[in-house]
Formats: structure tokens, sequence, C-alpha cells
């Protein structure tokens, strides 16, 4: 199971950068859904109408690749969409879009050239990006008898758990938890030890 994963929390770029006259704009969007991804590259369309080509690859998943899009954008095939993907990959990113623009100098760059661009102008802007580790989480509830309640609160305390919110009923507490994923399982094997079978987790989450 997938715990953490590197993504980013706001816009990065422009970057620019000039290879043999051809200038280089380079973003990274944080991004978890395709429409988020094609609504900002509905945006960068507009903004650089007169661009030559706008590249891009996003890759989207909670630490595993649900969705994948590369796109070169009317340049010679794998010279753009492809490095800029490569990256993404090299720096382990997940939920990012990665944006290219490339207003043509006049002068051919070849296919070495193009993707040697494309690699160097993706990794700019990844490279002045802050990448921050995002903890995959689930979202549980339990029911806790009065005479349970601070064992249950030390516990999950050394499990890193979150007590998101208490409720309070005539048997005891309603507590809904936010529990690292790779922390659930060993939770409820100590609380079925802990308190003889008697809680058990049950998924909030849809």
């Amino acid at each position: 199971m997938v715990e953490k994963f590197n993504t980013i929390n706001k816009d990065f770029g422009p970057f620019e950068f000039k290879e043999k006259g051809s200038k280089f704009i380079s973003y990274l969007f944080p991004v978890s859904t395709e429409e988020e991804a094609d609504k900002i590259l509905n945006r960068l369309k507009k903004e650089f109408y007169d661009a030559t080509h706008i590249c891009y690859s996003y890759r989207i998943g909670s630490g595993t690749e649900d969705y994948v899009r590369i796109n070169d954008a009317g340049e010679p095939s794998g010279t753009a969409g492809r490095p800029i993907y490569q990256e993404i990959i090299r720096r382990e990113l997940f939920n990012v879009l990665l944006a290219v623009i490339r207003y043509f100098g006049g002068i051919k760059l070849g296919k070495g050239g193009l993707q040697r661009a494309y690699s160097g102008a993706s990794r700019n802007v990844i490279d002045i990006s802050d990448i921050v580790i995002y903890e995959i989480r689930k979202e549980v509830t339990l029911s806790v008898p009065f005479n349970l309640i601070g064992d249950i609160i030390n516990m999950a305390g050394r499990f890193g758990i979150k007590i998101l919110s208490q409720e309070y009923t005539q048997e005891g507490v309603s507590m809904f938890l936010s529990v690292p994923a790779g922390k659930v399982e060993a939770f409820q094997s100590r609380l079925t030890e802990k308190t003889a079978g008697k809680i058990l987790l049950v998924n909030s989450e849809k």
C-alpha cells in the first residue's frame, strides 16, 4: 500500500530560457482531476494564443498512476510530451501538470535538440518548485466506552492518529479519526487486542 507521495500545493512558473532563438516557458501546476488539468490548459491556450506549441504532460493519482496524459502539440512525436513526462517521473511527482510553451525562433533544433530543450525546460521549473510529501490517510469512526477513552487517546497518539472530532453518547464517545493509511491494520489489531474485539474501526470514506 502506498503511504506517501511527492506533489506540490501551489503553482510554479513561469520559467523561461532560450535555445537557438526559440523561447521556452514552463509551468508546474497541482491538479487532482483531468477536469482541473483541462481547465488550466484551456487558460494557457488563451493566454499564449500566439505560441507555436503548448506541450504538456500530467500525472494524476495518489501515489499510483490513475491517469497520465502526454501531448506533443504538433512537435515531432516523442520530442516534447515524453521528455516532460520523464522529468515528472524522475522526481516521482503525482497530481501535477507540467506545461511548456514554445515560441519558434527560426532555427530548427532537430529531434535530439527538441528532447533536450523540453526536458531542460521541465527540469528547470521542477527545480524551483517546493515539493511536498503528502501522507495518505483514512478517515474512520469508532465507539469507545467511557472506561477506555484514555487508553484509546494514548494509543491514537502512538500511531500518529488525528482525532478530528468527538461526540459523547450515553455509552461513551464516538470518535472521528484520521489514520495514516499504512497504519490502519496495525491500529485495528492493537484495538482488538486491547478491547478483546469490542471496538472495531468503521470506514467513514465514501
